[in-house]
């Protein structure tokens, strides 16, 4: 029996140490081809290429040109009005005559109403073909902003002619309102007289049809 166990031991002590042995050399084998795999990676990876850029020289913002900037138009003026009679007064349109100075009974004072711009009336049609001048005598309010409201006509020459075509010309009258106090105020009963004339050169500047001085 001691024979049988003293044999069973020293094979099982070959064994084991045969197994450690080779249990060494594998792990010293799989160290070495780890190493030997990085030492490839590192030779064989992938190398991003160098990107090189062109010498230039980089243009400062403030080196650019800039285009030259175009000059503001210069502010519309309204157009002018030629108020010079035309030269051939046979073939010239009518012309309708204001009177301009608005009036009011009794007052006239410093900060006054006064007129800043007129539209000339049409002349009616039937009128001028027949040749018939006149005038009318219009009587209006002047508002707070210098507007005319409620134009009535006092009197007209001749009677009915003329007056549908004077009242919407006073319609469109602008005046400056008068200031009382420091305050603007409407004004009633202001007078206008628009004179219609048909042009010849043998009237005198001063001329008004019948009845309308």
């Amino acid at each position: 029996m001691d024979f049988f166990a003293a044999q069973n031991f020293k094979k099982i002590s070959v064994i084991f140490t045969g197994s450690a042995l080779l249990t060494l050399i594998i792990f010293y084998l799989m160290q070495a081809l780890i190493a030997v795999g990085d030492v490839e990676l590192n030779e064989k990876g992938i190398r991003i290429a160098d990107v090189t850029m062109p010498d230039r020289d980089l243009e400062l913002l403030m080196d650019i040109e800039r285009p030259e900037e175009e000059e503001p138009p210069p502010e519309t003026m309204p157009p002018e009005f030629d108020m010079t009679p035309p030269a051939d007064l046979d073939n010239a349109t009518p012309r309708p005559k204001f009177d301009f100075k608005g009036r009011k009974s009794g007052v006239f004072a410093d900060g006054s109403y006064v007129p800043i711009f007129k539209v000339p009336p049409l002349y009616p049609r039937r009128a001028q073909e027949r040749g018939i001048e006149g005038c009318v005598m219009l009587e209006f309010a002047v508002t707070k902003v210098g507007a005319v409201r409620d134009p009535v006509v006092l009197w007209s020459i001749p009677s009915g002619i003329f007056d549908r075509a004077a009242m919407r010309s006073a319609l469109k009258f602008k005046y400056k309102p008068q200031i009382r106090d420091g305050v603007a105020i409407e004004v009633t009963g202001v007078l206008n007289q628009i004179t219609f004339i048909i042009e010849d050169k043998d009237k005198s500047p001063d001329y008004s049809p019948e009845g309308c001085a």
